[in-house]
């Protein structure tokens, strides 16, 4: 009688932590947060401008709650996304390469006033599988075309496939190339485009693709209406309104007629390790990042200014002392720092970005799409 009551026990204890999982095929994809999430976890809401610009990811660790129909996923990360409007602005795109930010929350009360200040939803939209291995990739693979079919080829990449579930009001991209399988929610998405850098742009049919990226970004501040364009000067050493790269604190910077308009942000990782301290003046599109002193964030003059960005030049009054401008084509740039201090693709046929060469700074000028020069970032090397 002991043994089958042990084996009962057993049978229940399994049964309980086999509840415990999330199936991912099987979500609707409008479940609330704290559905989907463990309060327990180090959970984080992110901006990633290289996986997804324009929501929320929450990333958490994963010890095995998650499946995919049937899969174990223990290992992989898992992110759900979360639409927030305050993100629907081309400015955090124009950071580039890749932008990261994370706010960690330890609570509902915590989440939800991020969640407020980016007047984003309290429910998930889609998640974003990471697949490491080659086989998790044919797994997932053969689950797919037993639920769906055959999925459509993605002509931007190799092995990307994707498939438009109307009847579940889903779509569904696997992106083997970029070691992800994405499953969105499509009732309040474009039913004609679809883009991420995962998987290029996707015509589902007539696709407006100038129509949509306009929708993408209809927060952005056009930039006839921005009044009170700071002015900024950028001398040959690339220290900005006499903030010295390395060298000025954040008290001196927050001492500085340039930090009217500026809001202190901390960012941290999913296990609350100080990511960074900045400043941002998302109005008119820059930002200041500072590298925490031995002291903590909270001592002021012992951060030191680390670099600043600024994300588009129409937003701001922007003179350089080397001579660059604002609007410079690309050739143009070329007579004002020799060829030989460039780095990458300088004739800007593939790319929208020249690095310039520097021992401690990372410096890129970025063009828009006619190949002008618009935005720029400057940061200490790690």
């Amino acid at each position: 009688m002991k043994y089958l009551c042990f084996i009962f026990f057993s049978f229940l204890t399994i049964a309980c932590n086999r509840q415990e999982k999330i199936d991912l095929s099987r979500l609707n994809l409008d479940e609330p947060i704290e559905n989907v999430i463990d309060f327990k976890d180090r959970n984080a809401l992110e901006v990633n401008t290289v996986e997804y610009p324009f929501c929320f990811l929450i990333e958490g660790k994963n010890l095995g709650k998650f499946i995919f129909d049937g899969i174990d996923l223990k290992g992989h990360k898992v992110f759900f996304q979360v639409n927030a409007e305050r993100l629907k602005t081309d400015s955090i795109t124009k950071f580039g390469g890749g932008h990261f930010a994370m706010q960690g929350f330890k609570d509902k009360t915590e989440l939800s006033k991020i969640l407020t200040e980016y007047k984003a939803d309290d429910v998930i939209y889609g998640f974003r599988l990471e697949m490491k291995t080659p086989d998790l990739k044919k797994e997932i693979l053969k689950k797919l075309e037993i639920r769906y079919g055959k999925g459509t080829k993605n002509p931007n990449t190799d092995h990307g496939l994707y498939w438009n579930v109307k009847k579940e009001n889903k779509y569904v991209f696997y992106a083997p190339d970029y070691d992800r399988l994405i499953v969105l929610n499509s009732s309040d998405l474009s039913k004609k485009c679809y883009w991420d850098s995962m998987n290029g742009l996707i015509d589902f049919g007539g696709c407006d693709n100038e129509a949509y990226t306009k929708d993408l970004t209809k927060n952005r501040t056009d930039p006839k209406d921005i009044k009170n364009k700071p002015v900024l000067k950028i001398d040959k050493n690339w220290n900005i309104n006499d903030l010295n790269l390395g060298t000025s604190t954040e008290a001196d910077f927050l001492k500085s007629a340039t930090s009217k308009n500026f809001e202190r942000v901390i960012t941290s990782d999913p296990n609350g390790v100080l990511q960074e301290v900045m400043h941002e003046n998302k109005y008119n599109n820059f930002y200041f990042y500072f590298i925490a002193g031995k002291n903590g964030e909270n001592d002021l003059k012992s951060n030191l200014l680390k670099g600043y960005s600024i994300n588009d030049f129409d937003g701001v009054e922007v003179s350089f002392e080397n001579q660059l401008k604002k609007g410079m084509k690309g050739e143009d740039v070329l007579k004002v720092i020799d060829k030989k201090d460039l780095i990458g693709d300088i004739e800007l046929k593939y790319s929208n970005t020249i690095e310039i060469k520097n021992p401690a700074y990372k410096i890129n000028l970025i063009f828009d799409d006619n190949k002008l020069f618009s935005s720029m970032y400057v940061l200490k090397k790690e």
